[in-house]
């Protein structure tokens, strides 16, 4: 329950207190009062039933006393049965009913005559002495009834004692001395007990069976209690008393004559039941008054809990909302409907430091800042009217600060508006933190460029643009040159220097044109608004013009050149993702042109570039799927024609693209990063079919196979090499890895060591397409190779062309003075073949020898060559 006001708690738990006291107190004097009730009632029905029993009993047994009397009288006993003492005995135990046994005894307790259904030899010891006329109670056996035995004496005519005439009573149930005095009440208890405290007759009879059997005493508390009740004859008192186990009312008489006490009880919890019988209805409504009460007292309580603390509340909440509204750094202002300031709180400052007070009676618009919402007082209006707020955010331009304004309305009961509640904040410190997180979230750090998000939106605007007023739009994605290069030479703080003259110069090519971004490390964007291609040809032409310019940073003079891809709006897409997307494609293409160039998407670059997708994603699965096999390409002594060796070739047969060329899928393979697995795959397949070629073969065979840069640079070529040879058993000086001329004279250093490691194996370095490089020829002084082979671009024309020719054999000369073996691709016909032979060359490879061929068929070619062919005749 809430807390309440104390004073008024008191006074409610206090008139519940004295009502709860008043009806527990009534409770009492009521049960009292029943009590006493129930108590007199017991008496009131005790008196007359212990008059009527002890009546009863006493004129039962007077009479019983003169049958038996008038009996004796009438009886001589003798030794011998007597049929007439016989018959006075049957009559008179048929004429009382509760009779259970009439018998004649001598003075020695012998049976002369006797009657009935009970028979025993020991009557005299029934009785305590000889004077006793009623004798104690007895069972004749453990399951019989209880029987009283009474006697009387027989004389003779001298008066001396001749005999007894015993009877034998029935205690209790039908045609018992009891019956008369038997009620339907079941737990009254009624007793004839002696001066002497024997219990005679007690009813109903006792629970347990031992108690029932034998002949019980009172105790003498309770005897003299009885004596106590019996004092004054004729009045009838009673008594709380213990018997057994029983707490007894009762009341007493005294039959002198016999010598007993008549005794008629009722039990106390008898007693208690129908009292509690007579209370439980009281009680109960007493309670369900107190509970009622109880909970009416809650429910009064909770309500006045609840209404003291909603008071409270609502005092403390106007009591918070002053305070805060008077220490708020908001200016709160409530004006009436022509905007008279009735209120202000004075928490604005001018700029100065200074705050500005606002008085009441003043018109609120003509006082700076609220002097910036004059030409808003109608849309502020309208907003109120309608039952919506209005804000807006304005900027002083002299005082150089903002403002924002919240403006509610007040309105009476007609639903008018009556006042205007104006909350004024000063947000010139947020606005100055919106500016400069826009900057961090949309402007390079290091350029200050628009970053790659912020690119998105301008291109998202400018396309939106163009659309509505059918302009076209260029996108020239480029990419700084060999910018690793450049970062990895001279440190990063040198290429952040590199970065930001590049955007400098950028924006100086683009001036007013387009839009210069910066997307991220050395990658750029331009976007323009074009009428004319001409536009975005010479746009790019400026850039690499400006580009290519020298720099001097750090004492350093260093060239600049991009590469630029070119996508247009709205011939190559409509939508910027995929403007972008078209550009760096175009950009691919630009690199792979040679780098400083630009080139125009196409649909055939996009398709190029689908296709080098695809062949990505299947080289991946292909080798494990067995669509690679390799081919071989004799290579021939030009003298003779005779096999010398081979040229391992790998083909891919893939089901879903088709015959693959090697170009693209080598390619695609070293950008993957599967070139090593592939490289593997050929020099097993290599190493194993040398082994069975050279079956058909009379002379040793050589094998050549082909190894990448991406092999030599990014894997462990040597230990592969050598596992191969290990494996498979071959010869290393069968063994020859061809590596192209251009790749080793660019990275010569870096692979030198490798390739000295896979000399020590035994293996033999060849240089291919030898004269296509352009670099310096001083490496082939520095670097042990075997043997050159000339490029096929030289062979091809060598017949018809004089200079292909001299420098075909100016090679093959050079080549025998450094002691290389040459080695001549690309021979088709017999005129190339005869100059070459003319010239000195070692070996030949070419179509004119054969083309590449699968194992099977390079086998029958080898077995058809143990047959000497035509040309060689």
């Amino acid at each position: 329950m809430k807390e309440i006001n104390g004073k008024t708690a008191r006074w409610f738990k206090l008139l519940y207190g004295l009502l709860s006291l008043l009806m527990l107190m009534a409770l009492v004097a009521f049960s009292y009062a029943t009590w006493s009730n129930v108590k007199q009632q017991a008496y009131q029905s005790l008196t007359p039933h212990n008059q009527s029993l002890t009546s009863v009993v006493k004129r039962f047994f007077i009479h019983q006393e003169a049958l038996l009397g008038e009996l004796a009288e009438s009886i001589t006993v003798s030794s011998s049965p007597d049929s007439i003492i016989q018959t006075r005995l049957n009559d008179v135990l048929r004429a009382t009913p509760q009779m259970r046994v009439l018998a004649v005894l001598d003075t020695q307790g012998s049976i002369v005559a006797t009657t009935g259904n009970i028979h025993t030899l020991e009557w005299l010891d029934l009785f305590d002495n000889d004077e006793s006329t009623i004798g104690r109670p007895f069972r004749p056996t453990f399951v019989g009834e209880n029987i009283l035995p009474v006697r009387k004496a027989i004389t003779n005519s001298s008066g001396v004692r001749t005999g007894y005439v015993v009877a034998a009573y029935r205690l209790l149930g039908n045609d018992a001395i009891w019956q008369e005095a038997e009620e339907a009440e079941s737990k009254r208890r009624s007793m004839i007990i002696g001066d002497d405290g024997r219990v005679y007759i007690s009813y109903p009879e006792s629970d347990t069976f031992w108690q029932s059997f034998v002949s019980l005493k009172v105790e003498n508390e309770f005897l003299n209690t009885l004596s106590e009740l019996t004092q004054k004859a004729g009045e009838w008192q009673t008594r709380d008393v213990q018997y057994q186990d029983e707490q007894l009312l009762v009341t007493a008489s005294f039959i002198e004559d016999y010598r007993f006490y008549i005794v008629s009880g009722i039990q106390s919890a008898d007693l208690f039941s129908r009292w509690l019988e007579r209370m439980k209805y009281v009680a109960l409504a007493v309670l369900i008054f107190l509970i009622v009460g109880l909970v009416v007292f809650r429910i009064i309580l909770t309500r006045a809990a609840r209404f003291e603390s909603a008071r409270n509340v609502a005092e403390h909440n106007v009591f918070k909302l002053s305070r805060a509204i008077e220490q708020s750094p908001s200016s709160v202002i409530v004006t009436d409907e022509h905007w008279l300031i009735e209120y202000a709180n004075n928490r604005l400052s001018d700029g100065a430091e200074s705050l500005i007070k606002l008085d009441s009676g003043q018109v609120l618009l003509d006082h700076f800042p609220h002097s910036l919402l004059k030409t808003d007082v109608s849309a502020i209006s309208e907003n109120l009217i309608h039952g919506t707020n209005w804000y807006g955010e304005r900027r002083a331009k002299e005082q150089k600060q903002w403002f924002s304004f919240s403006i509610s309305g007040m309105t009476n009961d007609a639903g008018h508006v009556t006042n205007h509640v104006i909350v004024t904040q000063d947000i010139t410190e947020r606005k100055q933190v919106e500016v400069r997180l826009f900057k961090q979230a949309n402007y390079d750090a290091l350029t200050g460029l628009p970053n790659r998000r912020r690119t998105n939106e301008l291109l998202t605007e400018t396309l939106k643009t163009a659309w509505q007023e059918n302009k076209r739009v260029a996108v020239l994605y480029m990419d700084v040159d060999n910018f690793k290069q450049i970062n990895d030479t001279f440190g990063h703080m040198l290429g952040d220097q590199m970065l930001q003259l590049i955007a400098v110069r950028l924006q100086q090519a683009v001036a007013d044109s387009g839009t210069a971004c910066h997307m991220s490390g050395d990658e750029f964007l331009v976007s323009i608004v074009f009428d004319a291609e001409q536009d975005v040809v010479d746009l790019a032409d400026n850039i690499m013009s400006v580009m290519k310019q020298p720099v001097l940073l750090e004492g350093k003079k260093l060239f600049i050149s991009v590469s630029i891809g070119i996508s247009r709006y709205p011939e190559d897409s409509d939508d910027v993702s995929n403007l972008l997307k078209h550009a760096d494609i175009a950009l691919y293409e630009s690199k792979n042109q040679g780098r400083r160039c630009y080139s125009f998407f196409s649909q055939e670059l996009d398709d190029k570039n689908k296709r080098k997708v695809e062949l990505e994603s299947e080289i991946r699965n292909a080798l494990a799927n067995k669509e690679l096999f390799m081919v071989y390409q004799t290579k021939n002594r030009i003298s003779s024609g005779e096999v010398y060796g081979f040229e391992a070739l790998m083909r891919w047969q893939s089901p879903r693209l088709g015959f693959v060329s090697p170009e693209e899928f080598i390619s695609a393979a070293e950008e993957i990063g599967v070139i090593d697995q592939l490289g593997e795959f050929a020099l097993y397949e290599a190493c194993r079919d040398l082994q069975k070629f050279q079956f058909h073969a009379t002379q040793p065979l050589a094998m050549a196979v082909n190894v990448s840069m991406s092999q030599l640079t990014n894997s462990d070529i040597v230990g592969t090499v050598r596992k191969v040879l290990q494996d498979t058993g071959l010869n290393p000086s069968v063994l020859e890895l061809e590596i192209t001329e251009s790749m080793l004279a660019q990275r010569l250093e870096e692979v030198q060591p490798v390739l000295n490691e896979l000399l020590s194996l035994g293996v033999s370095l060849s240089i291919d397409d030898f004269g296509t490089g352009y670099s310096s020829l001083s490496y082939l002084t520095r670097f042990p190779v075997s043997a050159l082979k000339i490029d096929r671009c030289f062979i091809m024309d060598m017949v018809d062309n004089r200079s292909d020719a001299t420098l075909t054999h100016t090679v093959i000369t050079m080549a025998h003075k450094l002691g290389l073996k040459v080695v001549a691709e690309g021979i088709e016909d017999e005129d190339q073949l005869a100059l070459l032979r003319v010239y000195g060359c070692d070996l030949g490879q070419g179509y004119y020898f054969t083309k590449p061929l699968p194992y099977d068929q390079m086998t029958a070619h080898l077995k058809s060559q143990q047959e000497t062919p035509d040309w060689a005749v």
